[in-house]
């Protein structure tokens, strides 16, 4: 089943936005912007978004075999463009209310798992750990 969603983050600076994420990425998967039509493409796997730079916005189109991989993708292309844009307040906004209820839901259990993993290295290298060893 394919699943699909739009969003779009408000900018002036949507090119060097959508440039920057394309070489960003473009290090560990197949990724190419276009400077003269402002439009670039992210692929991870089957998984495409296509980012569409426009004077007040840069607009992102994501489809994906399954519904996992959208939130996959959705969570990389918002965490990196939010970081980068970060000084500008940049925040990505998405379309589907019913897709992002459960995306939202995911991001944040993921995170928590993040957290948690993050707690347990940092317990494991601890002098007070290592000298209880």
């Amino acid at each position: 089943m394919t699943a699909t969603i739009t969003g779009r983050a408000a900018t002036d600076r949507a090119a060097r936005y959508a440039k920057q994420l394309v070489s960003h990425l473009g290090r560990k998967i197949e990724a190419d912007f276009d400077p003269e039509s402002g439009v670039g493409t992210v692929r991870r796997d089957d998984n495409v978004c296509v980012l569409t730079a426009t004077d007040s916005t840069l607009e992102f189109a994501i489809t994906a075999a399954e519904r996992d991989q959208l939130f996959g993708l959705m969570a990389v292309v918002q965490n990196h463009l939010e970081r980068f844009g970060e000084k500008d307040e940049l925040a990505c906004v998405w379309d589907d209310d019913s897709v992002l209820a459960v995306y939202e839901e995911r991001r944040a259990e993921m995170a928590a798992k993040r957290a948690a993993e993050r707690a347990a290295r940092e317990t494991e290298e601890s002098p007070a750990a290592r000298d209880a060893e």
